[in-house]
């Protein structure tokens, strides 16, 4: 059992090269009016042409002896072209005639895969260091990082001043360029007063408490060993989520759940 590649040709050019540019612009509705319009983007600029008119028929041999007689049977596995060989892997152009023909053959689908790259490899690794020279894959690969520094950007944003996605792209497009300083200030000091906010409610719940120890209220209902444990859980989670100590986080929520939790202790 052997494995055959034939170079063909295809009849017409493919017509899904990439997109030569990419272009920001500004969104013209928004369901908060109160809000500045987000800034969104698209491809533009029309597709790379793709001139490489290759392809290669990957078929299987083999042979078997019937009645004294060597005779061979062959199955045809699939045709890639040059961009399918570049761009996609051999199980997501074949798998299933792959699968279909390893079970013909009465083996494992891994033998046969195997058997198939050992003559794709070589030619993809060839046909690779071509392409990727190509200005089509270049300015591909400068699309991709562009969002990806893009999506890197917001989550930081995001978790920083704990808002959602719009509020990024009110401020920024995707290439990281400002485009409303205003509403991003506006923003800062939100945060600012938030934090100023949480210190003053964290002050006044947990900062008035001095030295090693606590008193157990009166309203407890635990038993002195039970409120000391308590006391513990509530002194180490405060110090957790301190303001002080998550400058890139806004601990709010956690904070306002743990002064209930200590109401509700009742230490």
């Amino acid at each position: 059992m052997f494995c055959v590649m034939q170079q063909t040709a295809r009849k017409k050019p493919s017509p899904y090269g990439a997109y030569k540019e990419l272009r920001a612009y500004q969104n013209q509705w928004r369901l908060d009016e109160s809000k500045p319009f987000t800034w969104a983007w698209e491809y533009t600029g029309g597709r790379f042409e793709r001139p490489h008119m290759e392809a290669y028929k990957i078929t299987i041999h083999q042979s078997y002896r019937e009645g004294g007689v060597v005779k061979k049977r062959q199955y045809s596995i699939c045709t890639m072209s040059y961009y399918d060989v570049v761009e996609w892997s051999l199980y997501d152009c074949a798998d299933r005639r792959i699968q279909a023909t390893a079970g013909k053959l009465g083996i494992e689908p891994a033998e046969l895969y195997d058997l198939i790259e050992s003559k794709l490899t070589p030619l993809r690794e060839r046909l690779e260091a071509e392409f990727h020279q190509s200005p089509e894959y270049i300015a591909k690969q400068e699309h991709e990082r562009v969002m990806a520094d893009y999506m890197e950007a917001q989550n930081k944003f995001c978790s920083r001043y704990d808002v959602d996605k719009d509020e990024f792209a009110r401020c920024y497009d995707i290439f990281l360029t400002l485009r409303n300083k205003e509403y991003l200030e506006q923003l800062e000091a939100q945060h600012k007063a938030r934090k100023r906010r949480y210190r003053e409610s964290w002050g006044s719940t947990y900062g008035h408490y001095s030295g090693g120890s606590y008193s157990i209220p009166p309203v407890s209902t635990y038993s002195e060993d039970e409120a000391a444990i308590l006391k513990q859980f509530y002194r180490a989670l405060a110090k957790q989520f301190h303001p002080d100590v998550n400058h890139d986080r806004d601990t709010t929520r956690e904070l306002q759940l743990l002064n209930r939790l200590k109401e509700q202790w009742g230490v």
